[in-house]
């Protein structure tokens, strides 16, 4: 039996752009990511296979760049007007990352951060992107940098970005933004929304999904998408019940389906506001084929 004869590592990937699908949540991602690893800023995924015929694969890394991936985002966060919209993480060579054991920044860390997330928001303006780094993301305070990359559709104009030189601040960082996590009595977004909803009709729906009010999730949202007066905010995704779940090969809502999502999201929205939260959701209309509906909870500073 002859052995498979090992072949050179390969690039793993689409040779050629993906297409964006706006039905397809992920393949914002893949366009996105497309473009980080053309232009040189992402991971490059190479394969081959070895003598003993298994297909091997690996990351390559950018070398002295820092590198970047793209994560998808839920369109309740996304700017206004934007056609597509991804997270970008950038995070930073080895030698520009902070000693957290000894609370210090390596030699030149917080040049090389600015050097790169400017350089970083340049190249994804060359293929058609607006790139808007966390003003809060700091090499003081966490081991990455935090993008919003999204695409406006022709001849619509971005919001306003801050001036050159703003995207990276030492100090003083908002206290929410130091760290990942909350103190029990500090009470993470998770919680507070939770506890708006514990006690109501909707407790059941937090546990169960067969519930006549249907299933609803809480989770925590990068920083980088709340807004700018919360001081918690948290990603909510309801799931109708299951009778009125999308399902047909139509794709057309079933028999009483659009008064179940319309009276079950009135109540949700009213059982929240109703706790002092804040809820918006996306900006376009839903269709037929969504299986969920997600929004930004929020709480106002006070």
């Amino acid at each position: 039996m002859l052995e498979a004869a090992a072949s050179e590592w390969t690039l793993a990937g689409p040779a050629t752009a993906p297409v964006y699908d706006p039905l397809d949540e992920q393949s914002a991602r893949a366009l996105v990511t497309f473009h980080l690893r053309e232009l040189g800023l992402g991971e490059l995924n190479v394969i081959r296979v070895g003598e003993d015929g298994l297909r091997y694969i690996r990351d390559v890394r950018p070398r002295g760049l820092g590198v970047c991936r793209a994560y998808v985002l839920t369109e309740a966060a996304w700017p206004e007007g934007a056609e597509l919209c991804v997270t970008v993480d950038w995070s930073p060579d080895a030698p520009y990352v902070r000693d957290f054991r000894k609370g210090s920044l390596p030699p030149g860390a917080e040049g090389y951060w600015q050097e790169r997330i400017d350089a970083t928001v340049r190249a994804l303006e060359t293929v058609g992107f607006v790139a808007e780094p966390n003003r809060f993301s700091s090499p003081f305070h966490h081991p990455t940098a935090e993008l919003l990359v999204y695409r406006m559709p022709d001849g619509v104009l971005p919001r306003r970005l801050p001036p050159d030189g703003a995207w990276v601040l030492t100090e003083p960082v908002p206290p929410n933004y130091r760290s990942g996590y909350w103190t029990w009595a500090d009470r993470s977004p998770e919680d507070v929304v939770k506890d708006a909803l514990r006690g109501s009709e909707w407790e059941e729906c937090l546990r169960h999904e067969d519930t006549p009010l249907g299933r609803v999730g809480v989770r925590g949202i990068t920083q980088a998408v709340w807004p700018p007066e919360a001081d918690r905010c948290a990603w909510v995704t309801w799931w109708p019940a299951p009778d009125f779940a999308p399902g047909s090969e139509s794709g057309l809502p079933s028999t009483g389906a659009v008064e179940h999502w319309g009276e079950c999201l009135a109540r949700l929205r009213a059982t929240l506001t109703s706790a002092g939260l804040m809820v918006r959701p996306r900006a376009r209309p839903r269709r037929p084929q969504d299986e969920t509906a997600d929004f930004l909870v929020y709480r106002v500073a006070s």
